[in-house]
């Protein structure tokens, strides 16, 4: 029997591993808030898994391993911060 392995992807295991919200709150010492927005932004591979939100182990690494642009979030930020700076113009008139 001759087994072919390509080397381009991750190895597959048998064992199937789930992380939950508190999982990976003690695997990066990051905040709830801070985990609750990873597991609700449209990108990051979570699933329901009954009531609770998991992610797979496998998809985690693969998510942390790409480089993310934040250019996106930093567009955000800067429209929130004109709208701010709009209303304090506001209510100043």
């Amino acid at each position: 029997m001759n087994i072919q392995c390509e080397t381009n992807r991750l190895p597959i295991s048998s064992e199937v591993r789930f992380y939950t919200i508190s999982d990976v709150m003690e695997l990066t010492s990051w905040s709830k808030k801070v985990v609750l927005g990873l597991f609700n932004e449209p990108e990051f591979p979570a699933s329901n898994l009954g009531k609770a939100k998991v992610v797979e182990a496998h998809a985690l690494i693969e998510y942390f391993s790409t480089r993310r642009d934040r250019e996106k979030e930093d567009r955000n930020g800067e429209l929130k911060n004109e709208l701010k700076k709009r209303i304090r113009e506001k209510s100043q008139s």
